[in-house]
């Protein structure tokens, strides 16, 4: 018979395999199969393919009792169509971590166990020949003792929870589930987040990359076992097989740490959302502000504000567009909070500084002669441009004027420090960073010690709630990428986040070169900024109107570049709604030209056009 496998590689679409109907397969067995020259682990997918070509035959089944439920399936499959990558992907994520290294695979012969990393090229096909071999693991999960757990009850399918203070209606929410036999979800956007959950809720099990991996693997069998529970993390939390999930929390649901996940192509908040949609699991976000998708509103959410009316004084200071250095006004701005009393947090971007080389006669920084932006100075004595990659020796002198360079660094945490050092004394001051979040407790207490927080998005924790009097938010701009659709709405959230750390009667300072754009105008004004944000996605069908996709395209030739940009704009440019095309950039990186098309449509339409089968290209869901 023909079966579907996925693999765990970058393969939007399941592979074909020839298997025997004797092996037992189902949708959720793991099975070794030939890619080239090697032998890969994939998914059983479906005992059925379309596919009527040449075919290979399987070249072994793994014998492990655990089989995804039906709902985990589901949900690999919708996050599969939606992003255009491999369920083997998101399954791997719902395996123990002594199953995730295929080298601790065995094989029983006659000679005894072999591992399979001790078969030489092409063995495993040729001990195969005569049908699939049976492969296990040293450490094979226990059978579920449990049964299918009975639907859910009816009710609404998400429910948005807006305000500060959500501990008790987590915790309430929390064992109303419990008391029903089910588990919960509860979805964070960062690892600091999970430890002051933790701290909170009581019998909550942390499951994400923190985590050891001999606790993830006990944590994995209890629940394998049918303990019903609280586990709280990222995307292995999502693809832990529980006996009977009976509620999904996101937390800080308009946070844009949840879509800058390194080395991912996934946006966590959306693949909860795909989880629940798979098993039928109520939602509840909890967040500090609305997104743009549920201040539009949608039929199946419900909204419960409770923020409080009154909201903190904002201030926008405005800064000039090539100035570098640490702003006199910033260091004012402190020193002032300092000498009131008034306790302030410092939310930057860096934690080491940006050298630049300044000229005092002309006011100006040292440029790029290639595309003329601002050069960077290294500690070899070189400089080099971080948008075009030219690097060259460091100039002897200005190359207007002729006159001295001298170096002048950016503002970073260690920068401000000392500046701020010297007008509150150094023992004020207190550098914060996810390094010292790693004990919550310890970095709430010296916080309270200090007059002066400076820190990255990592303080922007539950942890701080209520406990400054002061923010200043220095260069928004420099936290995300104004060239991005959604720069305005993640600016506004991370707003709204900073407030709940301040007190009553608390004050927002903003020190931005982009002091004129509507995000920062309207910092913590929702009705008119969401109105005139949606008006603006509906020009353009931005999500939550339309989905969006990046085609890129390599090629190392420009010129076949281009043309290749060209026709596939000109075939699809109104069913698929292209809005942009443009080049990554105009000089090669590793001998290639990059180019993208932005694709505003659902994902059906795209794979109907074969646009994620294009050689030398690669289809990133941006949102939507």
């Amino acid at each position: 018979m023909k079966i579907s496998v996925a693999l765990a590689y970058n393969l939007a679409e399941p592979l074909t395999y020839r298997a025997p109907r004797e092996a037992g397969l189902q949708p959720g067995s793991r099975v070794l199969v030939p890619l080239g020259r090697r032998v890969v682990l994939g998914w059983v997918m479906g005992l059925d393919s379309p596919y009527s070509g040449r075919l290979k035959d399987i070249v072994g089944v793994i014998d492990d009792p655990f089989i995804p439920a039906a709902g985990l399936l589901e949900f690999a499959r919708l996050a599969a169509a939606a992003y255009f990558a491999s369920a083997g992907i998101l399954l791997d994520h719902c395996l123990p971590p002594s199953q995730k290294n295929p080298k601790n695979l065995r094989l029983a012969g006659e000679n005894g166990e072999r591992k399979l990393a001790e078969l030489a090229g092409g063995e495993a096909e040729r001990l195969s020949a005569s049908g699939p071999l049976r492969f296990f693991f040293k450490k094979p999960t226990e059978a579920a003792p449990f049964a299918p757990a009975p639907a859910l009850p009816e009710a609404p399918a998400r429910r948005w929870l807006l305000g500060p203070g959500r501990e008790q209606e987590y915790r309430d929410a929390c064992a109303q589930a419990l008391a029903q036999g089910r588990s919960v979800i509860l979805v964070v956007p960062d690892n600091a987040s999970a430890r002051y959950w933790q701290s909170v809720i009581p019998g909550l099990d942390p499951y994400h990359s923190e985590i050891g991996t001999a606790e993830r693997e006990r944590t994995w069998r209890r629940y394998r076992q049918g303990k019903c529970g609280i586990v709280c993390g990222g995307i292995a939390a999502l693809g832990l097989p529980l006996a009977a999930p009976g509620l999904l929390i996101v937390d800080r649901a308009s946070s844009p740490l949840y879509r800058h996940a390194p080395g991912t192509p996934f946006h966590l908040d959306h693949l909860a959302g795909l989880r629940a949609q798979a098993g039928g699991i109520p939602l509840l976000a909890g967040a500090h502000s609305h997104t743009c998708a549920s201040f539009a509103g949608g039929s199946d959410a419900v909204l419960d504000d409770r923020r409080p009316s009154r909201r903190p004084a904002v201030e926008i200071h405005p800064l000039k567009g090539r100035e570098r250095g640490i702003p006199a006004a910033l260091i004012e701005q402190v020193r002032l909070n300092f000498l009131a009393g008034r306790k302030t947090l410092v939310l930057v971007n860096r934690i080491q500084p940006a050298r630049y080389l300044y000229c005092e006669a002309c006011g100006r920084l040292a440029a790029c002669p290639r595309c003329g932006a601002s050069l960077q100075a290294d500690k070899d004595e070189s400089v080099a441009c971080r948008r075009c990659a030219y690097r060259h020796d460091a100039p002897a002198g200005c190359p207007r004027c002729g006159k001295p360079l001298a170096p002048l660094h950016d503002i970073s945490i260690d920068s401000l420090s000392r500046a701020i050092e010297r007008v509150s004394g150094e023992t004020a001051v207190l550098a914060l960073t996810a390094a010292e979040l790693k004990d919550p407790q310890a970095a709430l207490a010296a916080a309270k010690e200090s007059p002066v927080v400076i820190a990255t998005m990592a303080a922007l924790n539950p942890v701080f709630q209520g406990l400054f009097a002061a923010a200043i938010w220095v260069k928004p701009e420099s936290f995300f990428s104004m060239e991005d659709y959604d720069a305005a709405e993640m600016i506004h959230a991370v707003g709204a986040e900073i407030a709940a750390t301040l007190a009553a009667g608390g004050e927002l300072h903003v020190f931005s070169v982009f002091h004129f754009h509507h995000a920062l105008q309207y910092l913590l004004d929702e009705e008119p900024f969401f109105e005139r944000e949606l008006k603006y996605r509906r020009w353009f069908l931005l999500p939550p109107f339309a989905a969006m996709y990046e085609l890129e395209l390599r090629d190392g030739e420009l010129r076949s570049l281009g043309a290749a940009m060209r026709a596939l704009y000109a075939r699809h440019r109104d069913r698929l709604r292209v809005q942009r095309v443009y080049l990554a950039s105009r000089q090669p990186q590793r001998g290639t030209y990059r180019g993208i098309l932005e694709l505003h449509a659902d994902p059906g339409p795209i794979a109907a056009a074969g646009l994620h089968r294009i050689r030398r290209s690669v289809l990133r869901r941006t949102a939507g």
